[in-house]
């Protein structure tokens, strides 16, 4: 792996260890009597204005053209800003716990896309890596709180499919990252603030823990990650950091009980670990011969 994998492997790791603060940050948000897509429309209006903030210095040196910022701005209106609000319907109907998994089948869609659609070739080491991801998603569910809602699973793999599109429409637009990160939050902000007038659930937050909290997913759990996600896909591909972003349920869990409280069970353990090593064989696939490790694993069914 040279040092520009590496920097985007971090990049993807660190990004899906900042999104791991949305479960705490936002929950505290919505039980100060926030909706969830008021919520979340004061998640990317506080993002915008520290994005905006970052980029004031550099306005002058800002050589994107309008068309490529158009295009982030849809991409945070139709993939990033829908792919938000349908996962928590999508929690609704079936809990967040199943919704996550469902939600993580992502990298799977966006290996579809980048086969069939720009013939990128795909190593066969991910579907291992994918297939033991989400073995170990699956032990992070609660079981008390599955519901099989087939509304609710529909919800979940909209939320896919849209977050699918952002990271491959992302990866594909010439703009550098902070500005792509305004235009993604100007759109995300677009869509909830839209969903929040069509249910009448707009209101202006008075309590200071709740705008403590809007800050924190903001900045923490919103522009920081985004930008560390763009910056990774400058060095590694979009199949890559797809799957080395999985690691956020993982920081989820352990934020939750460290945070808020939670109980981790031992399969909540296991599934942690199994997370971690589809990440690691992601992360060193480069030195993985797929091959060689069918001999060896034969060769132990025969020994045993």
């Amino acid at each position: 792996m040279n040092s520009q994998e590496q920097r985007g492997s971090f990049y993807a790791i660190l990004s899906g260890f900042l999104y791991g603060f949305i479960g705490y940050f936002g929950i505290s948000a919505i039980h100060g009597d926030l909706s969830a897509s008021n919520m979340l429309f004061w998640r990317f209006l506080i993002s915008s204005i520290f994005i905006l903030i970052v980029l004031i210095p550099q306005l002058k040196n800002i050589n994107d053209t309008y068309k490529s910022m158009f295009t982030a701005f849809l991409s945070g209106v139709l993939y990033y800003g829908l792919s938000t609000l349908l996962y928590f319907y999508a929690s609704l109907y079936i809990g967040s716990g199943l919704s996550m998994v469902i939600f993580f089948t992502y990298p799977v869609i966006i290996m579809v896309f980048n086969y069939f659609f720009y013939s990128q070739t795909i190593p066969k080491i991910y579907y291992l890596a994918i297939s033991v991801i989400l073995i170990g998603m699956a032990l992070l569910i609660d079981v008390n709180e599955i519901a099989f809602d087939l509304w609710g699973i529909f919800l979940g793999l909209a939320s896919a499919f849209f977050y699918a599109c952002y990271i491959v429409s992302s990866k594909n637009n010439e703009i550098s990252p902070n500005v792509s990160t305004l235009m993604v939050c100007l759109g995300c902000m677009t869509t909830s603030l839209i969903v929040a007038c069509l249910d009448q659930t707009f209101k202006v937050p008075t309590s200071f823990p709740v705008w403590l909290n809007l800050f924190g997913i903001g900045l923490v759990a919103t522009v920081i990650p985004i930008l560390l996600m763009l910056h990774s896909l400058k060095y590694i591909s979009s199949e890559k950091a797809s799957i080395l972003s999985v690691l956020e349920p993982v920081f989820v869990v352990i934020f939750g009980v460290v945070l808020l409280g939670e109980e981790l069970k031992p399969w909540h353990a296991l599934g942690i670990v199994l997370v971690l090593a589809g990440a690691l064989i992601t992360l060193f696939s480069h030195r993985i011969n797929l091959n060689q490790l069918k001999q060896q694993l034969f060769q132990f069914l025969k020994l045993t």
